[in-house]
């Protein structure tokens, strides 16, 4: 680990080098980066290139008003590249630098391919993009990310950390809520990291991190939003990739993907499939002490588990071009994910001196995860000042299929004389039905405004039945205390208006958003004190504003402020009382009494010159939600010495975090990509009467290095490094971790085809390890998978390549289907 940061500290003392080098006075080259109708773009990516060869000198992001400049540029012939999302490459034309300033017309970016007679430049994106109210990361741009998962690509994004159980945090802040292509997966943080986890990254085009989103957004998450965005063809004609890859670690892995498009003047159609089989290994210890009647006990567990997954998803849409300005279009997406978990775990059970008892248990995990989601879409340019409206209906159902066995085996203290031993199954089959419908309204006003209106409603019905048998003299008989039906149902009602505006250099963006929830839910088989069905119906309004501030300091600096209130919903299955069991003394549960958390966000961010970016934020946390440990008595033995993971309201939660990210050409070869976070957390709540009351400092580093060793191959280097803090979730004390990533990159096939080699946590650094202490009963846990692999992955494109922008169609499903298991815990 202190090679680790040692590294880090070794890249960021040649990033101050550099900065410190760039400071000098000297001719400098300046313009404007403009889209139709003359107006700006806001943060192109702008290189100067040498009109030579077309090698790179330097980079920089223009400013919110499509303003850049290049300081320190040494005499000779020049031209500058533009590019931006949705947008293709554009050159200028070539230039004479002498002494003094250059003042480079406005190059304006157009949707259709534009090349520069005489010179051949293979446009590449940039792996980080910075927005006005957003970054982007081009997953495609990364080599090392190559051949892995969305989640493992998703870890290698700016300001995001994952803990040992896949749950996300943004800025150090947990409760993100994460969307495909516009649609939220409506699942829980635990089945949200499954789905990624399966998921193959070639299946990714971008990721969007939206720090403080606007009020045309659902108020859905605590710490903003990440949107990753599937790819999807844009050519005209007919074109599309291949992609195969493989991997091996401590077990194989492989997958694969094909994406076609078919596009003319009237119609637009595409598909995609893509399919991943994976083996993985997870090697999790658990050692806990407690006091029980007096007694000092000590539960020393070790558990080796073995999953193998299929994964399959496959899309199709078509888009109708009506008229100009005028299309409607519709799009099925379907998913699957097929999983078979046997795990064995082995407990010891004793004094911390002598051990009383052996405890052997073997787990058979089953299941099987389904997503069908339709939607129907319109999108209208109503006239030439830019009006707009969308339309969306959306219908999902989501079915999971799970069926558990548990085979328990009590040895005494030597191993030898069994004890015990019981047998138990469960089978727990859940439907989810999403029905949403919204529509979002444009309006531009005078002097650079725009004012932006918009409905949604919702309902939502999912239905889980979970039954529990117990094996008795050879019959199966059913447990009533774990076995419940739980049905839930939401309805929500939304609306909202957003208003923004250019100044000189001041942007404004205020906008308010209302949300109506009604819940019902019934639990008809956990009995309350009358031996009546529990029940819950509820509703509630609020309110949330945001608004965000840019102002433009001077050509060096600019300044944004942004603010935001969001709320986070339990998930549907969060909700549900049922009970999953890793042993006799270990398991999960829901809870129907959990509330919303609420959040207000602040942020304050610094551009310096176009690529250091600088933040400063506070959060304040309601009711936040947390997988807390706590102690628990087994309805059929009695046992007091069951341990229970349970989601729980805390009572408040305050973070404030530090964020630098510094994207920048180092020479014409070597280009960096570096962020750091600070965040300080605290939290307090009530586990077992004790207090708990948590603060401690965080920080995260990550460094990606990319090295361009021919015209056609390259290289990179990414680390990461994590220091102790609390893992916020859980509010476990982890220890420091992290990874050294390597990856090199041919394009063959005359740039049709790319090659990428790599190999993950080089160091065998990358696992957890951390411990909660709380009312006398204290847990350790160490987390260990396979990190370490070395990975291959093939891409092939063919067909037509003048590319012609196509829509992204984002739909109705923004804040239910984030809230949906995946399934396979």
């Amino acid at each position: 680990m202190k090679a680790i940061f040692k590294a880090l500290t070794l890249t960021m003392s040649v990033l101050g080098a550099t900065l410190t080098s760039q400071a000098q006075n000297g001719p400098s080259v300046a313009g404007q980066i403009n889209q139709a109708g003359n107006k700006p773009v806001e943060f192109a990516t702008v290189t100067l290139l040498k009109a030579k060869d077309s090698s790179l000198v330097k980079g920089a992001i223009a400013d919110i008003s499509g303003k850049y400049e290049f300081e320190q540029v040494k005499q000779g012939k020049y031209l500058v590249a533009a590019v931006s999302v949705g947008m293709t490459k554009v050159y200028s034309n070539a230039f004479e630098v002498g002494t003094t300033t250059v003042r480079v017309p406005a190059v304006s970016l157009e949707t259709a391919s534009k090349s520069l007679k005489g010179i051949d430049v293979t446009a590449r994106k940039p792996f980080i993009e910075q927005k006005a109210d957003k970054m982007i990361v081009n997953v495609e741009s990364s080599i090392t990310a190559a051949g892995g998962t969305a989640m493992e690509a998703l870890e290698k994004s700016p300001t995001i950390t994952v803990d040992k159980d896949g749950n996300i945090s943004m800025k150090g802040k947990s409760g993100v809520v994460i969307m495909i292509d516009g649609k939220q997966t409506n699942m829980s943080s635990q089945d949200v990291a499954e789905l990624l986890k399966s998921m193959p990254a070639s299946n990714l085009d971008q990721i969007e991190l939206i720090a403080n989103p606007s009020a045309k957004y659902d108020a859905a998450g605590n710490s903003g939003i990440i949107n990753l965005k599937l790819k999807k063809n844009t050519s005209y004609g007919t074109n599309g990739n291949v992609t195969l890859g493989g991997s091996y670690g401590m077990w194989p892995r492989w997958n694969g993907g094909l994406n076609l498009n078919h596009r003319n003047a009237k119609f637009n159609v595409y598909g995609s499939y893509n399919y991943s089989y994976r083996e993985q290994e997870n090697d999790l210890g658990i050692y806990r002490t407690l006091t029980d009647n007096n007694q000092f006990k000590v539960f020393d567990q070790t558990n080796i588990a073995k999953r193998t997954s299929t994964y399959q998803a496959g899309k199709i849409g078509a888009d109708y071009f009506i008229s100009k300005g005028h299309t409607i279009g519709v799009m099925v997406d379907l998913t699957a994910n097929d999983h078979n978990d046997p795990s064995f775990a082995t407990t010891r059970i004793g004094n911390g001196q002598v051990i009383d008892s052996i405890l052997h248990t073997n787990t058979t995990d089953n299941g099987t995860w389904k997503r069908g989601a339709y939607n129907v879409n319109y999108r209208g340019i109503l006239d030439s000042t830019g009006k707009e409206l969308n339309i969306d209906l959306d219908y999902a159902k989501n079915t999971n299929k799970q069926l558990s066995q548990i085979y328990a085996l009590t040895r005494d203290g030597i191993g030898k004389n069994i004890m015990g031993s019981d047998t138990s199954r469960n089978n727990q089959p859940s439907n989810i039905e999403i029905k949403t419908a919204k529509i979002d309204y444009t309006h531009p006003l005078k002097n650079q405004a725009k004012l932006e209106a918009g409905v949604k409603v919702s309902f939502v019905t999912t239905d889980n039945n979970a039954r529990f048998d117990s094996l008795k003299g050879g019959n199966w008989i059913l447990d009533e205390n774990r076995s419940n039906h739980f049905i839930y149902k939401e309805n929500i009602n939304a609306a909202y208006l957003n208003f923004n505006k250019q100044y000189k250099k001041l942007n404004v963006q205020v906008g308010l958003r209302g949300e109506q929830t009604h819940i019902s839910s019934n639990s008809e088989s956990v009995k309350g004190q009358n031996n009546t069905v529990i029940k819950n119906d509820s509703t509630y309004f609020n309110l949330f504003p945001s608004a965000a501030l840019t102002y433009e300091l001077n050509k060096n600096n600019t300044l944004g402020l942004s603010y935001s209130r969001r709320i986070q919903r339990p998930s549907y299955e969060d909700l549900n009382p049922f009970e999953f069991y890793l042993d006799r003394y270990t398991k999960a549960a829901g809870n129907p009494n959990l509330k919303p958390q609420y959040s207000n966000n602040f942020e304050i961010t610094h551009t310096f010159k176009q690529f250091l970016i600088t933040s400063i934020g506070y959060s304040h946390t309601k009711d936040m939600m947390a997988r807390i440990l706590e102690a628990d008595v087994d309805k059929s033995t009695g046992d007091t010495t069951v341990l229970k993971y349970k989601f729980m309201n805390v009572a408040k939660a305050d973070n404030f975090n530090l964020n630098v990210s510094v994207p920048m050409p180092i020479t014409k070869w070597w280009t960096s990509f570096t962020t750091i976070s600070v965040s300080y957390a605290m939290y307090q709540t009530i586990v077992n009467n004790s207090t708990v009351d948590l603060a401690a400092t965080g920080f995260f580093g990550r460094t990606q290095q990319t090295f361009t060793l021919t015209k056609n191959l390259s290289a990179e280097a990414t680390i990461f490094y994590v220091s102790p803090q609390i893992a916020g979730q859980e509010f476990f004390r982890m220890k420091s971790m992290g990874s050294l990533d390597l990856g090199l990159q041919q394009k063959v096939m005359k740039g049709k085809g790319t090659v990428k080699l790599n190999v993950t946590d080089v160091l065998k650094t990358n696992h957890f390890r951390g411990s909660f202490d709380n009312g006398g009963r204290n847990t350790a846990v160490t987390s260990m998978w396979d990190a370490q692999q070395v990975r291959m992955t093939f891409t092939y494109r063919f067909g037509n390549n003048n590319v012609k922008a196509a829509r992204n169609r984002q739909t109705g499903l923004e804040a239910e289907q984030n809230r949906v298991k995946q399934g396979g815990n």
